[in-house]
């Protein structure tokens, strides 16, 4: 739904909140994200073609842990929210009879987090990532969080996209700049082990992302690790 059918006061309410904080745009978006929708954490993640290109931003150190849970599992309700381009709830992570995304569970709950909600967020009609919001506790959103977060949500798009709107021509803004760079290593170790492994450049991510979880270790470090050559998947 465009932003400009949304309640005009919710809008102008949650405009206001993620206008704070210019000297450190990125933290003060997913920290006013969280802040409006009344959860625990945020973060802001960049898709593209199904692929993560990167975090834009998250409120504190538990949602990077979680945020980094995502990426190295490639699974989760966030993920899934782009996928569908439809809100994902997880209201319960330690629900045993909830079976999917095993290595992100694992991950969000070590860093505490009891629930997850992801909201696609779009630019016009073009989906180009998730909202991600966390609870410590179990539960889920009331109708008037779901409201609210769909509201930050467009307003995230809007704000990316104004970042990069100002940036030179062929150019990232550099509110972004570090969302590239803090997968490249990544993309750069599955090129590696590829070759290591004799497979392909997805399976070769299938493995790096199965040692992370076996060692219950980030994927940016294992990833690390394959480009300094201290590991090798021959």
């Amino acid at each position: 739904m465009p932003l400009r059918e949304w309640d005009p006061m919710r809008v102008g309410r949650v405009v206001a909140a993620l206008a704070d904080g210019e000297h450190d745009p990125q933290q003060s978006l997913c920290a006013a994200s969280a802040r409006v929708v009344g959860v625990s954490h945020a973060g802001v993640l960049l898709m593209l073609r199904g692929r993560a290109l990167g975090t834009v931003c998250v409120s504190d150190p538990v949602a990077k842990a979680v945020e980094d849970a995502q990426y190295t599992s490639g699974e989760g309700p966030c993920v899934d929210a782009y996928r569908t381009q439809l809100p994902v709830f997880a209201p319960d992570l330690a629900d045993p009879s909830v079976t999917q995304w095993a290595g992100f569970r694992h991950g969000a709950l070590a860093a505490g987090v009891r629930a997850a909600f992801g909201f696609p967020i779009w630019v016009g009609t073009v989906c180009i990532g998730a909202l991600d919001l966390y609870q410590d506790a179990a539960g889920g959103l009331t109708e008037e969080q779901c409201a609210d977060a769909l509201v930050v949500a467009s307003v995230a798009g809007r704000t990316v996209l104004g970042w990069q709107s100002v940036a030179g021509s062929g150019s990232l803004a550099w509110q972004l700049e570090h969302v590239p760079a803090d997968r490249a290593v990544v993309h750069q170790a599955a090129g590696m082990a590829s070759v290591q492994a004799s497979v392909s450049v997805e399976d070769a991510m299938l493995l790096l992302r199965a040692y992370a979880f076996a060692e219950d270790r980030p994927i940016s470090a294992v990833a690390t690790d394959v480009v300094t050559r201290r590991l090798r998947f021959d």
